[in-house]
């Protein structure tokens, strides 16, 4: 059997999400990756890195059939992502569920063909429609395990503040983002609809022939479908104007997302954009209008 390995690139980027007690289950990746193949009758294959954790390429032993093995230090991450994924189960637009294994803090998911996330290529409304549709259809009582989008909002924005202060010349003031956490973890007291808790381009993947876009990456939590569409009318915009109109466009897909409280949504998330923009690209025209999404009251 194939020994799986962590890229190196990959450790700092999982101690910086998970802090050093990430050192010891990074160090340990092979060998629990060869226990849950040798489990499920799977020969690994190329490693990835993720935000969260890995994902390891695996090829059946019995008939050659591909599939992601994937894994994180915090098994929290991954017995959430599986409850979610069997709640969207019917769902053509959201990766199938194969097996999970709460204990090791790993699921098993199909093998996605050719595909290529949203963010590497040009993208429009259209694409994101049937996902969209998808998602948020009424399916009877959402997963009790996982969390309310307020708990949800409250580590993320402890992350990007982290991330925040890191850099040497901060996007967003302090006041500003005080202000945007209180509304945003305002506003996601209502709500009861499970949310995908992390759609963004990179998490929408264009599959096989392109004709069939599929989801991916969940981190789901419940409350308001507004608040999970905040990334895709972000994304890419180059005015308010163009966010406002995808604000308006995005709330047609389904119920009972309203366009007025995406656009606050939009707002309030608006720093955390701007401090992701800061990190990663040298387009201050993009940070400059997500500072002034942030400042408008």
């Amino acid at each position: 059997m194939t020994q799986a390995a962590l890229p190196a690139a990959a450790r700092g980027r999982l101690l910086d999400r998970f802090g050093p007690a990430a050192a010891a289950w990074i160090d340990d990746v092979g060998p629990t990756v060869g226990a849950l193949c040798q489990e499920w009758g799977l020969d690994p294959r190329s490693v990835h890195a993720g935000g969260t954790g890995a994902v390891v390429e695996c090829v059946s032993i019995t008939d050659g059939s591909r599939y992601a093995l994937k894994l994180s230090p915090d098994p929290t991450i991954t017995k959430q992502e599986a409850a979610a994924l069997r709640y969207w189960a019917d769902a053509p637009a959201v990766v199938n569920l194969v097996n999970a294994d709460a204990t090791g803090g790993a699921i098993l998911l199909e093998w996605l063909p050719d595909a290529a996330g949203l963010a590497d290529a040009a993208w429009g409304i259209a694409d994101v429609a049937g996902i969209i549709g998808d998602l948020y259809l009424p399916r009877g009582t959402p997963p009790a395990d996982v969390p309310a989008a307020r708990e949800r909002l409250e580590f993320v924005f402890e992350l990007w503040d982290r991330r925040r202060h890191a850099l040497p010349n901060p996007p967003v003031g302090d006041a500003v983002w005080r202000r945007s956490r209180e509304a945003a973890l305002d506003m996601a007291n209502e709500g009861a609809t499970l949310l995908h808790g992390d759609l963004h381009p990179g998490n929408i993947l264009r599959v096989g022939d392109r004709r069939r876009t599929v989801t991916i990456d969940p981190r789901p939590c419940i409350g308001d479908p507004a608040m999970d569409l905040t990334d895709l009318a972000m994304s890419g915009a180059d005015s308010e104007a163009a966010i406002r109109s995808r604000c308006r466009q995005l709330a047609d897909f389904a119920e009972p997302i309203d366009a007025d409280r995406l656009w606050l949504w939009c707002r309030n998330f608006a720093p955390i954009m701007a401090v992701s923009l800061a990190r990663r690209t040298a387009k201050t025209a993009e940070v400059t209008l997500m500072r002034h999404l942030a400042g408008i009251r």
